[in-house]
Formats: structure tokens, C-alpha cells, sequence
């Protein structure tokens, strides 16, 4: 893809995450002032989950989708490579939620929810599970458009349900809100899956158009079973560490933090769904091309670092429209901005493991950060509750970063300049620690401007380029339009 076409595409993907998360803006306030954190909290465990799950049950075969997509050009070869990934995962779905649903409704085993909320966690799952190879073709097709509003349905939807669900319909807060959820996954499932239907028509799929084995998917996917798990796990950690050594409460704030910092959405869901894919391609057609992969890490870091810091100087205000109830969101938010600027920054830095067909490496990542984040949130969370959760998790997803780094330059070395970006993740560091345990004074705004000056000298290059690059666009775009 030519950087003309990928800024057409991160144009359209953007609008539609900006209006998702405009969305997200002003619905979640009007829904945490009516839910109080408990319930809250409890949805926040049931989407964990499903999440831990998915990442299970998906048996790695989503990445192998990614990996083999672009092998072969024709329909057919991407109609059964499909199928091939998809059968084993969605067999083992159904059966195992059939056992977890007798077992629990023959009561021999006690799990956290009721009977009904489990029967409705296994069909969250499945559609999930269909969701998420859906949502794969239409990144890896580049249909933006349809990714765009598929993100928006999604919100949308939610929103529409959730509030008289909650308002009118349901005694139970949590019913409603589970509710919404699923409902929401299941329409744009079908949406997905009926914009893509020829991808998706069994009748006319072939095995064998597909040369790909299943023991190459296989051995390619199996360790992202772990790797995956034990991401999940490793992102899930905190809200299993509040469950236990807090309440439901506890974990209700915390879940509402991040819908702030999901302020970042419109720059990480955006570049996260176009960069995989079109780094994939770019690999296939010039292997020996390594300043794509620079460039795009110097962009992304620079953004991302920029909406952090801005994110953690106006903490207070977004934490404000939460209410009164999800006031303490402000001092978890600072450590929580690590979470995607160090996962979206590491899609560019990670690919020499996918390239290189390493993704056994993939769990040494998973296990390290997952470890740090398991005892970090061990030591902390009974000290500090969220805000020991957030710290934990923030500096764990530094971990995460470096190793994959690491990792993927032992096999594909790419020049990321990794001194100046360890320089600015320190002073950032240091910035999100003050504003954890000090209410906002000036010494948050000099502190701001300080990690802003860093910022600009350390990428003063990448800023330039990306400022010509801009004014280049919208010269050609007043041009197209208005000559």
C-alpha cells in the first residue's frame, strides 16, 4: 500500500473511530451516573471473560489467517483458507460452553456468576469468536469503510439498548447491560457477514483451493494459544487482582478509567487495524525495504506520547464527567496511558516475529509481561487498590514493549533508535507517577511542558517530516476539490 492509499485509509478509519469514541464521550457519563460501580464492575469481569475466552479458544488460527492471507490472490484460496481456520476454534467453542453450561446447571460447579449470566457469557463468546474472523477479512481486504461503520453500528447499538435497558426494561442492572453487549456483537456480526458473503458462502467453499495445510496453520497458530492467553491474562490482571483483594466497586472505577483512556482509540484502533496487515504486504513485495519500518515507529511514537501526556494534563476534567461516584478515576488514569502507547507502538517493532515466522517467541513475550504484571499487581493492589493496578499495569506494558523489541530484532534487526525513546518513556514515567498521588497544581502543567520540549527535540525530525507531509496532503486535497 502507497502512503497515499494508507492515508486515505487512516482518514476513513479514523472518522468513524472518532465518532465511535464521540460516542463513547457522551453516553458512558450519562450511563455511570445511572449504574452504580458495583454492577459496572461485574460487566467489566464478564467481557474479561469472554476475552481470556476468545484469546483461548481462537487456537492461534486468527494469526494464521493474517499470516497466509495475501499467499494467493483469488477468492477461492481465501474462502477455504477461512473455513480451514475457523472449523477447529468454532467446534471447540460449542462444545465446551454445552459442558460449562450442564455443569452449571446441574450445579457441580460453583462459578462467580449465576446459571442464566453463564449461558449468556457462552453466546457472548461464540459470537465473538465469528466476530472476530469477520472483522479480520475486512482489515485484511482494506474495506475501511466497512470497518469504519462497523465500529460505529457497534457503539451505537449498545448505546440504544443500554440506556432504556437499563431505564425501563430490566430490574437488574447487569442483565441489561450484558444484554446490550451481546446484542451489539450480534448485529454487526451479521452485518460483517453479510457485506462479505461471498467470502463467507459455505456451499461454494472448496478445501482444496487452499494448498495450505491444516498442520502449517497449526504448527504456525498453536503458540498463540499460550501467547495469547497469556496476553489476555496479562491485560486482564488488574481487574482480577481488584476482584480479589477489593470489590466489584473497586473494579467499576477502574473499568471506567479506561473509557478515558479510550480517548486514544481514534489513533490506536485506526493505525493497530491498518499497520498489521500492510506490513505483511509491504514484506511480501520488498523484504529488504527496513525504512517503512522505521518511519511508521517515529510517526506512531510521537503521536502516541503526545495524546498520552495531554491525556494524563487533562485527567481531572475527563474524569469529571464520570460523576462524583467515579471521581477517584483521575489518579488511576496517568499509568494507565502505558497501556496503548507501549502495545501500539510494539505493532511496529514486533514484526520481525511474524515475518520470520517466529511465533513460539510470541509467548516468552507474553509470559514476561504477564509475570511482571501478576506480582506487580500481587504487591501493590492490596497497598494501593487502583492506583497499585494501574502502576502495575502501566510498567508492565513497558516490559511488553521491550521484549518484543528485543525479540523481533534478533531475527529482523530494524534501527528503532531505542535511546531517545527510552529517554522520553522515562520522563513520562516520572510525570504519570506525580499526577497518581498529587492533585492537579502547576507543577502537572510544567511538568506537562517539560515531557512536550523532550518530546520535540528528541523527534524534532520525525515532527518536521510529518508537518511537510501534511501540508503536501491538504494542498492536493484544496486542489483536487477546489480548482
Amino acid at each position: 500500500m502507497n502512503e497515499k492509499n494508507f492515508l486515505k485509509h487512516f482518514t476513513i478509519i479514523g472518522a468513524g473511530t472518532f465518532i465511535n469514541m464521540l460516542l463513547g464521550v457522551l453516553t458512558t457519563p450519562i450511563i455511570t451516573r445511572i449504574v452504580d460501580p458495583t454492577e459496572y464492575g461485574q460487566l467489566s469481569i464478564f467481557t474479561m471473560y469472554s476475552g481470556i475466552a476468545l484469546m483461548i479458544l481462537c487456537l492461534g488460527l486468527d494469526q494464521a489467517l493474517v499470516r497466509y492471507y495475501y499467499e494467493n490472490e483469488s477468492e477461492t484460496y481465501k474462502r477455504a483458507l477461512l473455513f480451514k481456520c475457523i472449523k477447529l476454534p468454532l467446534i471447540l467453542s460449542v462444545l465446551i460452553s454445552a459442558i460449562i453450561i450442564a455443569l452449571s446447571t446441574f450445579d457441580l460447579i460453583r462459578l462467580e456468576f449465576n446459571t442464566f449470566i453463564i449461558v449468556l457469557l457462552c453466546v457472548y463468546t461464540i459470537i465473538q469468536l465469528l466476530y472476530r474472523f469477520s472483522l479480520l477479512l475486512v482489515r485484511l481486504a482494506y474495506k475501511s469503510k466497512l470497518f469504519s461503520f462497523l465500529n460505529v453500528l457497534h457503539k451505537l447499538v449498545y448505546v440504544i439498548l443500554a440506556l432504556p435497558f437499563v431505564m425501563f426494561i430490566f430490574n437488574d442492572d447487569l442483565n441489561a447491560l450484558v444484554f446490550a453487549t451481546i446484542m451489539s456483537g450480534l448485529v454487526c456480526l451479521v452485518v460483517s457477514i453479510v457485506a462479505q458473503a461471498k467470502l463467507w458462502n459455505i456451499s461454494s467453499n472448496k478445501a482444496y483451493d487452499c494448498r495450505i495445510t491444516n498442520r502449517e496453520l497449526i504448527v504456525y497458530g498453536y503458540p498463540y494459544i499460550l501467547s495469547m492467553g497469556l496476553s489476555t491474562v496479562f491485560s486482564a490482571a488488574d481487574k482480577i487482582a481488584l476482584n480479589m483483594f477489593c470489590t466489584y466497586r473497586e473494579v467499576g472505577i477502574y473499568a471506567s478509567t479506561m473509557t478515558l483512556v479510550n480517548v486514544f482509540a481514534i489513533i490506536q484502533s485506526t493505525f493497530n487495524n491498518l499497520w498489521a496487515p500492510m506490513a505483511v504486504e509491504h514484506y511480501s513485495n520488498n523484504k529488504n525495504d527496513k525504512k517503512f519500518y522505521q518511519q511508521g515507529n517515529q510517526i506512531i511514537t510521537v503521536l502516541m506520547f503526545f495524546a498520552g501526556i495531554s491525556l494524563v494534563l487533562c485527567k481531572d476534567v475527563f474524569a469529571i464527567l464520570l460523576g462524583e461516584k467515579y471521581r477517584e478515576a483521575a489518579y488511576i488514569l496517568p499509568f494507565l496511558i502505558f497501556n496503548p502507547i507501549m502495545y501500539t507502538i510494539s505493532e511496529t517493532t514486533v514484526s520481525g516475529l511474524v515475518f520470520m515466522k517466529k511465533s513460539k517467541m510470541q509467548v516468552v513475550v507474553s509470559l514476561g509481561a504477564c509475570l511482571t504484571n501478576i506480582i506487580g499487581n500481587a504487591v501493590l493492589v492490596p497497598v494501593y487498590g487502583c492506583k497499585g493496578a494501574a502502576i502495575s499495569t502501566g510498567l508492565s506494558y513497558i516490559v511488553f514493549f521491550t521484549l518484543r523489541t528485543v525479540l523481533s530484532n534478533r531475527y529482523f534487526y530494524v534501527d528503532f533508535q531505542l535511546k531517545k525513546f527510552y529517554v522520553l518513556t522515562f520522563i513520562v514515567v516520572i510525570y504519570s507517577f506525580y499526577n497518581t498521588f498529587v492533585h492537579f497544581n502547576i507543577g502537572s502543567v510544567i511538568g506537562y511542558i517539560i515531557c512536550l520540549i523532550v518530546l520535540i527535540i528528541l523527534y524534532s525530525k520525525t515532527i518536521k517530516w510529518s508537518i511537510n507531509y501534511l501540508i503536501d496532503y491538504i494542498k492536493i486535497f484544496y486542489n483536487k476539490f477546489y480548482t
